[in-house]
């Protein structure tokens, strides 16, 4: 079915292409086109289903009303929830998102960017798996609107919403000495650079009381379940009996892989970064130290649309927000 443009109305109705697209821009008044002929080129852009190209329309007005959000991936419960509070409040204030997904890939981040940039999207929301806060730095220097989430750089001068993540990893280890662990481990996952699980890892070596007795598990992203695997048999040979997971789909494996090898993990104390519904439906059940996803979501996009609306103006700011304990 051939979409129904500018000119089709227009010859529809005896009147210019031009004259149509100043009606349906919302310009008629200003330009003294009257009413009449106005509500006449209304009606006849829904009697033909006439759907405007948003990015044609950027590219004269400058707006697309797109917004681009990249993540690792979206299927973690956590930038799932993450993009899902991000679109309703996106979409609550008339803009539409364009969501990717990097599996901690560079090279496809780096793409993904220019792709969403040529696009014409107005803003981005970027959880990034760079290592260099340099490959950023552009977007900066060519004043593209960025909020970056739960993945930050404290020395890049950009806005940015994350949670505090030290004092969460060091509730997480205080929680577990209160409940009678004495060897807790971290099993942390790659990539080890990244700001959230750095932190984390220094939250957990922060507050292990004996240092001599630290001990971290380096944990792929792309080989969780089979490093969890080997990382278990290490920790029942020795004397550990707490386990803190530095994100939740390290814990889900570690419930996997006592499913699959029938090895008890009773006799573990185990706590999770990131609360997932999950963890009150095992036995035995999962402590988390929860984040707070709805309010990074609103943030992020307060901040976003704080920076499209007021380019010169904006104010980098730099949101760390609480996280929470929920104890099983």
């Amino acid at each position: 079915m051939k979409k129904v443009s500018l000119k089709d109305i227009a010859e529809s109705l005896g009147v210019s292409k031009a004259l149509v697209s100043l009606v349906l821009n919302g310009k008629g008044d200003e330009r003294g086109i009257n009413k009449q002929t106005q509500e006449r080129v209304r009606v006849k852009a829904k009697e033909l289903n006439y759907v405007p190209n948003q990015y044609a329309r950027g590219l004269r007005v400058g707006r697309t009303n797109t917004i681009g959000v990249i993540v690792p991936d979206v299927s973690n419960v956590f930038y799932g929830k993450l993009c899902k509070a991000i679109e309703q409040d996106a979409y609550a204030k008339g803009y539409n998102l364009i969501i990717s997904n990097t599996y901690e890939d560079v090279q496809k981040e780096k793409k993904l960017i220019t792709d969403l940039i040529n696009r014409n999207i107005d803003g981005l929301i970027l959880a990034s798996s760079f290592d260099d806060k340099n490959e950023l730095k552009g977007l900066k220097d060519n004043n593209v609107p960025l909020v970056l989430v739960d993945r930050v750089f404290d020395d890049l001068d950009v806005d940015a919403v994350s949670v505090s993540n030290i004092e969460g990893a060091e509730k997480a280890i205080e929680f577990l000495y209160k409940k009678g662990v004495k060897n807790p481990v971290c099993f942390s996952i790659s990539p080890v650079y990244i700001s959230s699980i750095a932190e984390r890892v220094k939250g957990y070596l922060n507050a292990v009381t004996d240092k001599s007795k630290a001990k971290l598990f380096q944990i792929p992203h792309d080989n969780i379940d089979r490093a969890v695997h080997n990382a278990l048999i290490e920790v029942r040979k020795g004397d550990y009996d707490g386990i803190f997971c530095a994100n939740n789909n390290i814990a889900k494996s570690i419930l996997k892989n006592a499913s699959n090898t029938q090895d008890s993990i009773n006799d573990i104390k185990i706590i999770s970064f990131d609360d997932i519904e999950i963890f009150d439906l095992v036995n035995p059940k999962i402590s988390s130290i929860a984040q707070p996803i709805n309010e990074i979501g609103l943030k992020a996009i307060e901040l976003l649309l704080g920076q499209i609306k007021n380019k010169e103006g904006h104010l980098v700011q730099k949101q760390v927000l609480e996280t929470s304990l929920i104890e099983r």
